[in-house]
């Protein structure tokens, strides 16, 4: 099973470079090895509802919501700012989002807005998810708050996945001062 969805996601990584203009990079999500860990934990997990913080251009979005689509089953809810900020990883011209295919986006809804804001209001909404993905803002108050109020509302055996954590301390103390957390890390 595991080698079927890592062939699944090397050919998703094939799709998404292609479409990168010549003058881009790949990115990190598109990276050789997280696209592939997020496409297999989606895969494995089959969660119903997904919230990620941070698109971009979309990789992350995309590996997800091809194996919701695979799985037959899940919504991703994805918060992020607008292609506004100076130094947005963003090719000239692209909107946010721009890689997620079209024949995907009926499982994806993505709402503008500071995740300060926006992530709250929407998991009191859901209630409930399935798995969080952070990928916004790396500094640590951004990501403890994120770690943190997405825990609130994660289900029992849910999965929280995080980009960078080695860039600050804030998962180490979030697990720290979480003590059901550290039941599961």
């Amino acid at each position: 099973m595991s080698k079927r969805y890592l062939s699944e996601a090397d050919q998703i990584t094939y799709e998404l470079a292609l479409k990168l203009p010549k003058n881009v990079e790949l990115g990190t999500m598109i990276s050789p090895l997280r696209g592939l860990i997020v496409y297999v934990c989606v895969r494995i997990l089959k969660p119903d509802l997904m919230v990620e913080t941070g698109v971009a251009s979309g990789s992350s979005s995309a590996y997800i919501l091809h194996a919701m689509e695979l799985n037959r089953k899940g919504f991703l809810y994805s918060i992020d700012l607008p292609n506004a900020a100076t130094g947005a990883s963003l090719p000239e011209g692209k909107q946010t989002g721009w890689l997620v295919p079209h024949q995907l986006r009926h499982r994806w809804k993505l709402i503008f807005g500071r995740s300060q804001g926006k992530l709250p209001i929407l998991l009191k909404e859901l209630g409930s998810i399935d798995a969080f993905l952070h990928d916004s803002e790396h500094t640590y108050e951004i990501m403890y708050f994120e770690y943190q109020t997405a825990w609130k509302h994660l289900r029992s055996g849910g999965l929280l996945l995080s980009d960078d954590v080695h860039w600050n301390k804030a998962l180490q103390d979030f697990v720290k001062n979480s003590s059901e957390a550290m039941d599961y890390f």
